[in-house]
């Protein structure tokens, strides 16, 4: 029997996005023939390129130079060219297009075509930035227009919907951003008792997400002990905090996903504080919340997030004002000198993501819902 010829569009390479890898792997092992439509926006110059990536999928890339974030809207057009124009020639069964940069063209084409097509919002492009509020009315509405096109809407938490006031689509998927469970055959660190109660965080180094606060934090709790590790724009500022505070601060750079487990496993408390004022953190889906959960360590989140409903249900963690260091400091000291409530809320964390949150879980999510996509009557052959 042919596999069905899967059609993934983003405006990303893979390698900026975890998430994405994680769907094409499933998609492959699901029996599925994957073509990756996505954007390099860090080369120069204006051609395609077309390359089979071992025997996982084949990858079209528009090689193109362009900036990222909210400048990058006078490029889109060109884009859009570039994913109709390979949607309309190519042959393929069904289509999975991630964001709303991307669905737009994809829906035209399935239109045209007679094909199914999956919209996947991985982020909700309306609160990435503080709009107006006429102004984010209307990506709303636009937004929401496609959804109700769409044969299905996947979402990577179930706090989207209440973000957008409602999806009008009856046929929703929560996948949410959780890590494969690496941990057997990784090696476990000893546990033998260290008097040093080390903090990891592992991903962008960026404002928003408190990284100065728990620095701060920490200068008057003894035997506390800062890592950290990324990549982003305050590189400069955290190398100048750990010259000046060896015996705090710890900075190591960018690292890969095994070390970044290792040291998840050696540590004593994770953290994900995005700032909720930006309105996009008010309902992320923070991969490092998971991965400290499949780890089974406690981690610090933000009040007034999507994050702080699960820690709160889970009984995983500890709720905070991200803005507040006193509160910070409080929550850092009280596990400190609690370990018996660490461990428990390290194990509560474990036993959540096998039984709701873990990626196998995730994964016959992702298949169930292609199966059933699949199952709908299907259009005549394409000549």
């Amino acid at each position: 029997m042919e596999k069905k010829r899967i059609i993934l569009v983003k405006t990303n390479l893979l390698d900026r996005d975890p998430r994405l890898a994680k769907e094409i792997n499933t998609l492959k092992h699901g029996g599925y023939a994957v073509t990756l439509l996505c954007w390099d926006r860090d080369c120069k110059g204006g051609h395609s390129e077309q390359r089979e990536v071992g025997n996982s999928h084949r990858e079209i890339k528009l090689r193109l130079k362009a900036p990222y974030g909210i400048r990058i809207l006078p490029f889109l057009s060109i884009w859009w060219c570039f994913v109709f124009s390979w949607l309309m020639l190519a042959k393929w069964d069904m289509a999975h297009a991630i964001n709303l940069d991307s669905i737009i063209p994809t829906l035209i084409v399935s239109k045209i075509k007679r094909k199914h097509v999956i919209y996947e919002m991985f982020d909700t492009y309306e609160d990435e930035v503080t709009l107006p509020q006429w102004l984010r009315t209307i990506f709303v509405r636009i937004d929401k227009f496609f959804m109700r096109l769409a044969d299905a809407v996947v979402i990577v938490d179930e706090s989207r919907i209440r973000e957008l006031d409602g999806i009008p689509n009856d046929n929703i998927t929560v996948i949410y951003n959780t890590p494969p469970d690496t941990l057997v055959g990784l090696h476990i660190p000893s546990k033998k008792q260290n008097s040093t109660f080390t903090i990891f965080y592992a991903g962008l180094l960026t404002k928003g997400r408190s990284l100065d606060k728990v620095i701060m934090a920490i200068q008057n709790v003894e035997d506390v002990k800062l890592i950290i590790a990324g990549y982003g724009d305050q590189i400069k500022e955290l190398k100048k905090e750990a010259s000046e505070s060896p015996e705090k601060v710890q900075f190591i750079g960018q690292i890969n996903h095994t070390e970044v487990l290792q040291r998840t496993l050696a540590a004593k408390l994770l953290f994900s504080l995005y700032d909720p004022s930006v309105p996009l953190h008010r309902f992320a889906s923070s991969n490092k919340l998971f991965e400290a959960m499949m780890c089974h360590k406690p981690v610090l989140v933000s009040k007034d997030t999507a994050m702080a409903h699960i820690v709160e249900h889970e009984n995983c963690g500890l709720v905070v004002d991200c803005n507040s260091v006193a509160e910070i400091r409080k929550a850092i000291a009280s596990l400190k000198q609690d370990p018996e409530l660490s461990q428990q809320l390290g194990a509560n964390g474990r036993r959540a993501y096998e039984q709701k949150y873990s990626w196998k879980i995730m994964e016959e999510r992702l298949i169930a819902l292609y199966q059933r996509i699949a199952g709908k009557v299907e259009p005549a052959a394409e000549k």
